[in-house]
Order: C-alpha cells, then sequence, then structure tokens
C-alpha cells in the first residue's frame, strides 16, 4: 500500500528557548490550577489544555501560576509589557510528544525581567 503522509512526532520543546519540557503534572497549591502543567529551565511557566477547548482557562492558570498564585497580579499584567506568551499545539500527553492528529496544546508563559513575582 502507498503511503500517502508519514506519521512523524516529535519532542516538545519550549518555544522560548527550545528546550525540551518535561512531561506536565498536577500543580498543587492554588484553587485555579486544574490543568496539569510545569515549569522550564528559562523561567517559562506552561499549562496543559489536552482538548483545544479550554485554552483561555489553561493560559490564564500559567499566568496565574507565573505570578505565584496572585489572582489580581496576574490580570495586571500585560501581554509584551511584563510577560511573553506562547503556545505548542498537536501535544499528546499519553506519548509526551507533538503528534500530527493529537489536539493537545501547551500554554506558556514567561515573565520578562523586572516583572518576576517577589
Amino acid at each position: 500500500m502507498l503511503k500517502l503522509f508519514s506519521y512523524q512526532s516529535r519532542p516538545a520543546r519550549c518555544p522560548f528557548c527550545g528546550a525540551p519540557v518535561r512531561r506536565p503534572v498536577h500543580l498543587e497549591g492554588g484553587i485555579w490550577y486544574d490543568f496539569a502543567g510545569g515549569f522550564c529551565d528559562c523561567g517559562a511557566v506552561f499549562a496543559l489544555d489536552p482538548t483545544a477547548r479550554n485554552g483561555g482557562a489553561a493560559f490564564l492558570q500559567a499566568l496565574v501560576v507565573s505570578a505565584d498564585g496572585d489572582l489580581d497580579r496576574a490580570l495586571g499584567l500585560a501581554e509584551g509589557q511584563d510577560y511573553d506568551a506562547g503556545y505548542v499545539q498537536h501535544y499528546d500527553q499519553h506519548q509526551h510528544r507533538l503528534v500530527p492528529n493529537a489536539f493537545g496544546t501547551l500554554y506558556f508563559v514567561r515573565l520578562r525581567v523586572g516583572t518576576a513575582p517577589q
């Protein structure tokens, strides 16, 4: 049978530094922490939306975690001024890889210098 497309998977990488990301885990410590997430060595925080239907909530969680759990502070931050945002699509949480037909999205937030939590 002729193979018309290739089924390739790749490791998930941080959109800021390019380092491989660790497998998302359940984060403890806040009422806003509904999604699995994690941290990159470059300082980025990420949250996983496994269905691609709750992107706003997953992004908000990453923002709140980066603000040390302070929702009011997180909502006062401005993208491009206080933090940078990025995302990685087609994440398969079971394989911990990027797969063309996967729906998961990793939402990343990295605070800029001078806005780090105190």
